[in-house]
């Protein structure tokens, strides 16, 4: 087979490898940056389901005739949820926050039709106040742990994607005889620290030369990060440990800011641990560090 044979053989794959990158890469991006709301609502006619994003986006549905509804690919972030009966507002859900790659359940209870209330009593008001805790997510299979912005602000946590994937049960941290720069390397489930993937907004970032570690984004402007440790799609391809995968913040139509200070005492640092060697060096790759030691 001459040279000029195999060039042109290994033209023709990598153009088809492209093109079906491309084909595919639309459905699996909007899989791994959404989410999804369902739930049951009345099924009397004209019944509609509103979800409204705080970045204007609206999507309206038609409950079903057994009285179930269910919106798909919906980007993160917090929506108001109305059940709607021809143009009157029925009832509404503030503040529903979606997480990424979960469907989050929102059912409202059975309401009279209009025109059916001649006989009704007006009751007096009754306010009931509660915790919004998270249901158990019943639409995905897969073992995973989401862990948002706001959480971020008030855990104290290394501010690296590794640290915050060690939030996930089943995640240590994995030996640091493995360079990965300056961050450290995790082993989700026993697997090796070369085995795992990295995506941000669904897009493979994983290291393509060792597989060790990927690109993460600042620790400021993640959204949310999810980490599976099993039992995920194989749309998270080449991969055997786990996924780390990172969305990024987005604007709303309301102006914000914010600052942050970070500060790290030597003084509150914990003090390092002895470790003694004859010729007061360690051996390469031992993955120790101690500045007051010579350099090796």
């Amino acid at each position: 087979m001459s040279n000029q044979f195999r060039r042109q053989v290994l033209k023709r794959t990598a153009l088809a490898v492209v093109l079906g990158a491309c084909l595919t890469n639309g459905a699996v991006y909007a899989q791994s940056t959404t989410g999804s709301i369902y739930g049951s609502a009345p099924s009397e006619a004209g019944s509609t389901i509103v979800v409204q994003s705080d970045t204007g986006l609206s999507r309206t549905i038609t409950v079903d005739a057994n009285g179930r509804y269910n919106l798909g690919s919906l980007p993160v972030g917090a929506y108001t949820v109305t059940l709607k009966r021809g143009d009157q507002v029925v009832d509404t859900r503030k503040n529903v926050q979606l997480r990424v790659g979960s469907g989050t359940e929102v059912s409202f209870a059975g309401a009279a039709a209009s025109g059916s209330n001649a006989d009704a009593t007006t009751l007096g008001a009754i306010t009931v106040t509660a915790a919004n805790a998270p249901k158990i997510d019943v639409s995905s299979t897969s073992s995973r742990s989401v862990i948002t912005s706001e959480q971020l602000a008030t855990l104290p946590l290394g501010r690296s994607a590794e640290a915050i994937a060690l939030l996930a049960p089943g995640a240590v941290a994995g030996s640091g005889a493995f360079n990965n720069g300056s961050r450290s390397v995790v082993s989700f489930g026993g697997s090796g620290v070369t085995e795992n993937a990295y995506y941000i907004n669904g897009f493979n970032v994983s290291n393509p030369l060792s597989n060790l570690g990927g690109v993460s984004l600042p620790y400021g402007a993640i959204d949310q990060q999810e980490t599976y440790t099993g039992g995920y799609s194989a749309k998270y391809g080449r991969s055997t440990g786990g996924v780390i995968n990172q969305l990024g913040k987005r604007g709303t139509n309301e102006w914000h800011f914010g600052a942050q200070a970070v500060w790290e005492p030597d003084s509150l640092a914990s003090s390092t641990g002895d470790v003694w060697f004859p010729s007061n060096t360690l051996p390469a790759g031992y993955g120790y560090t101690n500045r007051d030691l010579p350099p090796l």
